[in-house]
C-alpha cells in the first residue's frame, strides 16, 4: 500500500460545495473496508469573509491573515497535504504552496493540467468576478498552450447570480440562464467549458449535466488528493 499522508482541507467556502468535496472524494476512492480511505481534516470555515469581495476590494491582505490562520490550524492537526474546494481562494496558491513547505493541492494547475491532456486550445470558464478579473485560469492555461475565454459582461452577471443569488441561497440554480451562458461560450467556440467555481459544482450536482462538453474543477481536485495521499482512484 502506498505511504498515507493526512488531507486538510480548508472549506466553508461554501458548506455545501464542501460537503460536495468530502462525497467526491469518498465516492472516487477505491476501497475494500473504511482503512482504505484518507484520512481527512475538514475546517469548514462558513463565516470566512467573501473571497471575491475582499479581493476585488482591495482588502487581500486583511483575507489572507484569515486564511494563513486557519491552515496553520490544519497543520497543528497533523494535516500533510492542504486542499481548499474554492476557485477564488487560488488568488492566493504561491502563498498557500509556501505555507504546506509544496504540499498544496492546486485546483488550478490540477484543472490545467487535465484539459492539457484533452487536448483542448480553446476553453471557456465559468467562475466568480474575482476568478475572471485576476484570470486566475488564464494564467495556467497560458503555460499550456490553452486560450481561456470568459463571458461577456452581460453573461458573467448570469454566471454571479447563479452562484449568489442561487446556490448559495441554498437554491437548486437556473438551468436556462446556466445554458444561455454555455452557448454564448460555444459560439465563441469553446471545444469544453471548466466549471471553475465550487458552487457550479453543486449546481453540476443538482443537475447531473453529464456531459464531457463540462469539465468539473471539483472532480479533477477530488482524484488528485486521493492520489497524492496514497489511495487509489477510479
Amino acid at each position: 500500500m502506498n505511504e498515507r499522508k493526512k488531507l486538510g482541507i480548508l472549506g466553508g467556502m461554501g458548506p455545501e460545495a464542501t460537503e460536495l468535496f468530502y462525497k467526491k472524494i469518498t465516492e472516487g476512492t477505491v476501497v475494500s473496508n473504511d482503512r482504505d480511505h484518507l484520512d481527512i481534516m475538514i475546517y469548514s470555515h462558513a463565516s470566512i469573509p467573501d473571497r471575491t469581495e475582499y479581493i476585488i476590494s482591495g482588502r487581500a491582505d486583511e483575507l489572507w491573515a484569515v486564511l494563513e490562520s486557519d491552515v496553520e490550524t490544519l497543520k497543528h492537526c497533523g494535516c500533510d497535504f492542504l486542499a481548499i474546494p474554492c476557485n477564488t481562494c487560488h488568488f492566493f496558491a504561491k502563498k498557500f504552496d509556501h505555507l504546506m513547505d509544496g504540499h498544496f493541492i492546486n485546483m488550478i494547475e490540477e484543472t490545467a493540467a487535465y484539459v492539457a491532456k484533452r487536448n483542448f486550445k480553446k476553453v471557456g470558464i465559468m467562475a466568480t468576478d474575482g476568478t475572471v478579473k485576476n484570470d486566475i485560469y488564464g494564467k495556467a492555461f497560458e503555460n499550456h498552450g490553452i486560450t481561456a475565454i470568459y463571458p461577456d459582461e452581460a453573461d458573467q452577471k448570469k454566471v454571479m447570480s447563479i452562484i449568489y443569488d442561487e446556490i448559495k441561497a441554498g437554491e437548486k440554480g437556473d438551468k436556462h440562464k446556466f445554458m444561455d451562458v454555455a452557448k454564448s461560450l460555444r459560439d465563441k467556440g469553446c471545444e469544453a467549458i471548466v466549471l471553475a467555481c465550487t458552487e457550479l459544482s453543486v449546481f453540476n450536482n443538482n443537475y447531473d449535466l453529464n456531459s464531457d462538453f463540462y469539465i468539473d474543477a471539483l472532480d479533477v481536485v477530488a482524484k488528485a488528493c486521493i492520489e497524492k495521499c496514497g489511495g487509489q482512484a477510479y
